[in-house]
């Protein structure tokens, strides 16, 4: 199946290309980011028909949020428009979308049906364009994921051992928990999905996906070091809890991934599984940039 891949520069889109590769059924149509940046309704649906995708894979919005930066108005637009072209000319779309939709209040895992509740930003610009985007496309896919990290890139696990190498002693919080979700295990899911809807399989609306099992900021960090330790000198790094605040509430994000299972027989799988790979491509491409000067 030819896949239209919105965003195929970032490191989810590299992901889901390499499994293209390693498994060969299906071929990426790349569109990276910058291409993606349309001003007018007319280039989004140009984009859409061009090369006549089978289907439309949609991960600029996750990875804005991955990177921490909020969508904006103009976002929220090229998603609606995108997904009412693909729904006018009867292509899957599938909109990668984060947890963010929650406001995480409460210890439940979370649920398709309920009611998205954030109450900050990024988290009202998501709800936003998920709303543009069911509206214009009723049988369009959203998949929501926890956190995204990768080797490469501003994400949780890039954002957290730079800081850890400059500042030598850091601390992070050790009360929200979350389940991170690595780019190579999303770009397993996604595929995944595709080879279903390849052979016909009737799916759309909302779906979750996290990792198999759940942290804190401070146990991921802790992980990440350990991994890093293995191939850099990270003997004189100090990480630790940060001190707790009565007054603070606690988020919980947290999914019940069993629609996703049911639907197309995924299973989650745990993110430490991905740390010590992700983190030896971490070292080395460090190295790399550090030899050049």
């Amino acid at each position: 199946m030819d896949v239209l891949l919105i965003g195929a520069d970032n490191p989810a889109g590299m992901a889901i290309q390499a499994v293209f590769a390693q498994w060969g059924r299906h071929r990426a149509l790349p569109l990276n980011t910058a291409a993606a940046r349309w001003r007018s309704e007319r280039q989004a649906k140009k984009a859409a028909r061009k090369d006549k995708p089978q289907a439309v894979v949609d991960l600029r919005l996750a990875w804005q949020v991955a990177t921490d930066e909020v969508p904006q108005p103009l976002d929220i637009e090229r998603a609606h428009w995108l997904s009412k072209a693909c729904e006018h000319s009867s292509i899957p779309y599938l909109l990668l979308s984060s947890d963010r939709v929650f406001a995480g209040q409460g210890t439940r895992t979370l649920r398709e049906f309920d009611a998205p509740d954030a109450f900050d930003e990024p988290g009202f610009q998501i709800m936003e364009i998920e709303s543009r985007v069911m509206q214009a496309a009723p049988s369009a896919i959203v998949l929501r994921t926890g956190p995204l990290f990768a080797s490469t890139d501003n994400n949780l696990l890039t954002r957290m051992l730079f800081r850890m190498a400059i500042e030598r002693h850091a601390t992070f919080d050790d009360r929200n928990v979350f389940s991170p979700v690595a780019c190579a295990d999303i770009a397993r899911v996604v595929v995944a999905m595709l080879d279903q809807l390849s052979v016909g399989a009737d799916a759309k609306g909302v779906y979750h996906y996290s990792s198999g099992d759940r942290t804190t900021e401070y146990a991921f960090a802790e992980a990440a070091l350990a991994a890093m330790s293995q191939y850099r000198d990270s003997g004189d790094i100090v990480i630790g809890a940060e001190e707790k605040r009565p007054e603070e509430s606690v988020e919980t994000r947290v999914f019940d991934c069993s629609r996703l299972r049911d639907s197309f027989a995924i299973k989650q799988v745990p993110w430490r599984g991905f740390m010590n790979s992700t983190v030896k491509e971490y070292a080395e491409s460090s190295a790399v940039e550090e030899s050049k000067g």
